[in-house]
């Protein structure tokens, strides 16, 4: 099985808005399989998540991390990641997410992608920037120095 870049242009979204943060972790999902780095089944695990541990698809700067339940990680094909931009945000754990980053990774590279965003957003000023950021290859090379 080929290796797929984690962040590719194509996994990239903006300026979207959702009704609530469950209709944002399909979208999530829905990216990371139409671009062939999960399953199908594995958007039904991300629900699981966020309907069991809402708590930890939340990160903080207004950025939401919906991701599937261990189990689900074998409806993993490949590591990679979604983002979407929310300029109104969505509400997610009574805060408001204006960046979603829908996330898929085998259990080995897990820990590794969160270390690798959360790096990426940890400044709230940077993570300022990516709520109003249009060009999908601005986000892309914000975040992909990180990734």
């Amino acid at each position: 099985m080929s290796q797929k870049n984690v962040l590719i242009k194509e996994s990239i979204q903006t300026n979207k808005s959702f009704t609530d943060n469950k209709e944002a972790t399909v979208a999530a999902g829905n990216i990371l399989f139409e671009n062939g780095y999960v399953q199908q089944e594995y958007i039904d695990s991300m629900l699981e998540k966020l309907e069991t541990q809402s708590f930890a698809t939340y990160i903080g700067n207004g950025v939401a991390i919906p991701h599937g339940m261990a189990e689900g990680s074998k409806y993993v094909k490949n590591t990679g990641i979604s983002i979407i931009q929310v300029p109104d945000g969505v509400e997610w754990n009574e805060e408001r997410a204006y960046i979603v980053v829908g996330i898929a990774a085998n259990s080995d590279d897990h820990m590794n992608v969160l270390a690798s965003l959360a790096d990426a957003i940890e400044d709230p000023e940077e993570a300022k920037k990516l709520w109003s950021e249009t060009s999908v290859d601005k986000i892309f090379d914000l975040l992909s120095e990180n990734l």
